[in-house]
């Protein structure tokens, strides 16, 4: 059984949602530069939303945090804290550019899969 408190419910719903539309962006990306050849460039913006995403879902947890400070000292301090104060934000964010890559990914696809009569 999954419990969820009540003050969480928030967080939970946008890392699920931030999971799903990585998934999505993720596949469209590889699907694009395996089908169209394209370059890690002009599919990139999808993987920097979702490793946006896992950074501020990531870091925010306890053992992840422990690992990063003990890792990289102070700089991971700074980033923990950085990303465990805003990570409503930075997740609302790696919401709207991977809404964004999965829009521009929809409209190149089809423009270079039209057919013409």
């Amino acid at each position: 059984m999954l419990y969820v408190p009540n003050d969480e419910i928030l967080n939970f719903s946008l890392i699920v949602l931030i999971s799903a539309l990585s998934g999505l962006v993720i596949s469209l990306s590889i699907y694009r530069i395996r089908l169209f050849g394209e370059s890690l460039k002009k599919s990139g913006t999808g993987f920097l939303g979702s490793m946006i995403g896992t950074s501020a879902g990531a870091c925010s947890c306890s053992p992840v945090g422990f690992a990063a400070v003990s890792a990289f000292g102070s700089v991971g301090g700074t980033a923990t804290s950085f990303l465990t104060n805003y990570d409503l934000p930075l997740r609302i964010v790696s919401i709207g550019i991977l809404v964004c890559a999965y829009y521009f990914a929809i409209k190149g696809i089809s423009r270079q899969c039209k057919i013409s009569r």
